[in-house]
């Protein structure tokens, strides 16, 4: 018998390798850290976009690792260190033991934290049959880097959207437009020589292919 709520909610019963579960498994710490960081009143403050936002708030079709967030407004005091408890506290609640702690970086105005877990253990807590998970290393780390800018480079709105796992909760997230625009900018200023993402340019065909794009007012297909 299957006690673990996690194991049914995120659908560990429908996965057929060990990369399904590890995968289901980013993606469930993924949803408990914006959990914890909702319990904190983190979004009275901030604004989460990019990949992962298009993914779990508007479908995109593809895994993106990192959550990414801007203060609403420019706020030189904030530190994200004061939420990590909150993510570490969501995630022991569930049943997931972690590590968070800050990344730091020189020369970089960008905040960064993480947070991570034993990939094999956290996956027999959440009662995954050991005979499917053979191929796992007993070391191999689950992990999920938070980022986010204090000084917000424009303005920009956003509105408030639900995640319905593994409880009901409200995220609040850059408008749809904003995201796009984001991404645009991604793909035609960042530093191409060193810093070529494949992703900018599928996420930019997703926004095009889906008829998101016509939500923006600057885009006019031919």
């Amino acid at each position: 018998m299957i006690n673990s709520p996690l194991h049914s909610i995120l659908g560990f019963s429908q996965a057929k390798n060990p990369d399904q579960y590890r995968q289901r498994l980013r993606e469930l710490i993924q949803q408990l850290c914006l959990l914890g960081l909702w319990r904190g009143s983190f979004f009275e403050h901030a604004a989460f976009y990019g990949g992962t936002a298009l993914r779990m708030l508007h479908g995109l079709d593809r895994f993106s690792e990192d959550l990414d967030f801007s203060l609403l407004k420019a706020k030189p005091d904030f530190r994200l260190a004061s939420y990590l408890d909150f993510v570490r506290r969501e995630l022991e609640a569930w049943g997931i033991t972690s590590q968070t702690g800050l990344i730091l970086k020189q020369d970089s105005r960008i905040e960064s934290a993480f947070v991570k877990t034993n990939t094999l253990q956290t996956l027999l807590k959440l009662e995954v049959p050991a005979t499917e998970l053979k191929s796992l290393h007993r070391d191999e780390v689950s992990n999920v880097k938070f980022e986010i800018d204090p000084f917000p480079p424009c303005e920009f709105h956003s509105e408030s959207r639900y995640v319905l796992e593994p409880i009901p909760f409200s995220v609040r997230v850059m408008s749809l437009p904003d995201l796009f625009a984001g991404k645009m900018h991604a793909v035609l200023a960042r530093g191409w020589i060193s810093r070529v993402k494949g992703r900018d340019w599928y996420d930019l065909i997703w926004f095009v292919r889906s008829g998101q794009a016509s939500i923006c007012p600057i885009w006019k297909p031919v």
